[in-house]
């Protein structure tokens, strides 16, 4: 049996540490194989029965991901980060870093802002009191021409929503894309998830 699965490149923007801790916590959970280093990270899942190979490239802002088209070549995803606790996050980005960032990749996927609540994740005190609220996440994810909006508060569920949502998407896309090759991948799945050795676990 052919070995299929689909390649998925996610692009996470923000504080590396932070967005380290977050998001790939999950997939650690439900990846089958995970190889991590300072290029990219690697996770290997089974998304409703289709093997996908999530391969995530974190940055500090929107310049390094330009930068590093070379390296990159291709994203599916990309997330933006805004710290919640800090008001000042929300001004990183901008109209014509986004436009430069989609001439350079041709950028056709699903682009996410999301803002993270890292005194409540992380147990550390805020600053101030003051926060960026849902309507300027939204505010500014319209006015970004970004597809969605989120907010982060803990790293399991809200996580994994996000997750299923661009999981969902390019699932969609690929059964749609090529039938043919969409059944080869779930019947790989398939075969992975009967084996005794793997132990399967799902969003």
């Amino acid at each position: 049996m052919k070995k299929i699965s689909y390649n998925l490149r996610i692009g996470i923007v923000g504080n590396k540490d932070y967005n380290k801790d977050i998001f790939f916590e999950n997939l650690r959970d439900f990846a089958i194989d995970t190889k991590i280093s300072d290029e990219f990270s690697e996770f290997f899942i089974i998304f409703k029965q289709i093997p996908i190979r999530v391969k995530i490239f974190l940055a500090v802002d929107l310049e390094e991901i330009i930068k590093n088209f070379d390296k990159i070549e291709k994203l599916d995803a990309i997330i933006l980060t805004i710290d919640v606790s800090d008001t000042k996050s929300i001004y990183q980005y901008y109209k014509n870093i986004i436009e430069e960032f989609n001439d350079t990749y041709y950028f056709q996927g699903i682009s996410i802002l999301v803002g993270i609540d890292t005194s409540q994740i992380f147990k550390k005190k805020a600053s101030k009191n003051i926060r960026v609220s849902r309507y300027s996440l939204e505010d500014m994810t319209k006015y970004l021409n970004l597809i969605y909006c989120y907010e982060i508060y803990n790293k399991k569920g809200d996580v994994a929503e996000i997750y299923k949502k661009i999981f969902n998407d390019f699932t969609f896309r690929f059964r749609y894309s090529s039938q043919e090759l969409f059944e080869k991948a779930r019947l790989y799945g398939e075969t992975l998830i009967r084996e005794d050795n793997i132990k399967i676990k799902y969003f």
